[in-house]
């Protein structure tokens, strides 16, 4: 119905056109919330990748560039790394184990083979989306308007209860890590790339301490 100067009309599209409407915006809601929900679930990596890394912490005057064997499943991760601190720079062969209690980490110094054994204090935290992380979308690493010429990537963030905040970027296809950024008051900001990623270990034997440190 509607009104025109204080009389009431009938309107022939009161009875028929607003179900179809209905029904037409309860549809494309639907079908929004489903694609919404498709694109918010994480992806999770592959278990096991090796990668060389490129690392940066410029409050702390800190940056290394490292080849990373990366096991999920087991907790086990390896670096062979230049570390930059300030104008010093050394080289680590460093294998951090979490898969005992309590964790272990073998720190080699590469120049003078001097091993160092101690206590992980923290605790494990997989490569990969966090749980509970924000979808923010998908671009391209380069451009999707050329064959072969860019990589589509998800974009992640998240803030943790202690405050920290992370943010990342990996690929759709395989959930390879690209990028990933974390913040705190304590350590500011650290900002990781991943280059040349491929799955599986090469070197079984990597997740085994130098012979240095037995």
């Amino acid at each position: 119905m509607r009104r025109v100067h204080g009389q009431r009309f009938h309107n022939p599209c009161d009875a028929h056109c607003r179900p179809a409407h209905t029904m037409k915006s309860l549809l494309i809601l639907v079908c929004v919330a489903v694609a919404y929900s498709q694109v918010l679930e994480p992806c999770s990596p592959p278990p096991l990748w090796e990668a060389r890394i490129s690392r940066l912490n410029a409050a702390r005057g800190f940056s290394e560039r490292a080849r990373l064997s990366y096991d999920a499943a087991n907790r086990r991760v390896r670096g062979i790394a230049e570390v930059n601190i300030h104008e010093d720079k050394e080289y680590f062969d460093v294998l951090r184990l979490y898969n005992t209690e309590p964790g272990t980490e073998y720190r080699l110094n590469m120049k003078t083979k001097e091993c160092e054994k101690r206590e992980l204090t923290d605790v494990w935290r997989p490569f990969g989306v966090p749980p509970n992380s924000t979808f923010l979308g998908e671009d391209y690493i380069g451009t999707g308007g050329l064959p072969g010429a860019g990589v589509l990537v998800s974009l992640w963030s998240n803030e943790f209860e202690d405050g920290d905040k992370y943010f990342g970027i990996f690929t759709v296809e395989a959930c390879l890590p690209f990028q990933e950024e974390h913040y705190s008051n304590r350590t500011g900001l650290e900002s990781t790339t991943f280059f040349d990623v491929t799955g599986g270990i090469s070197d079984p034997n990597v997740f085994i301490p130098p012979r240095e440190c037995m």
